[in-house]
């Protein structure tokens, strides 16, 4: 018998970003930049997630793109434990892209079931995030 799908949930919150770059392995032409980062979430995602950050392109003429890996360890709800987050984004003529995703089957402890999206918003610099997310259950 497989999973059922729970109902849907909701979290939302800010969070806080740290970026060290990279050197550069090689000068390549687009550039690649990369980046390490550690996030300090606050809300009803609250805990610290620490990844990677690669990007090709130039956002100063408004074409680029990036990739990032992501592990959260934490609470949602109260609830502990970690989890991979994903996303992806484009620039293109001023237009901007973004999936943010959960990665499927990288939870454990009490989130080791969980899926969803998350959406951010960027308001006077400060990060804000509305996570849906739903967990299966056998």
């Amino acid at each position: 018998m497989s999973a059922e799908p729970a109902p849907m949930g909701t979290a939302t919150g800010t969070f806080e970003i740290r970026m060290v770059p990279h050197a550069p392995a090689e000068a390549s032409s687009p550039a690649i930049s990369r980046r390490h980062f550690d996030k300090t979430w606050t809300g009803d995602l609250s805990g610290h997630s620490q990844g990677e950050f690669l990007s090709v392109g130039d956002p100063a003429s408004g074409a680029a793109a990036y990739v990032v890996m992501e592990v959260f360890a934490g609470t949602l709800h109260g609830r502990e434990g970690q989890f991979a987050f994903h996303q992806y984004g484009t620039l293109l003529g001023g237009e901007q892209t973004l999936q943010y995703e959960i990665v499927p089957g990288s939870g454990s402890g009490a989130l080791a079931s969980l899926s969803g999206t998350l959406r951010l918003e960027l308001v006077e610099r400060a990060h804000h995030y509305t996570l849906t997310f739903q967990e299966r259950t056998p």
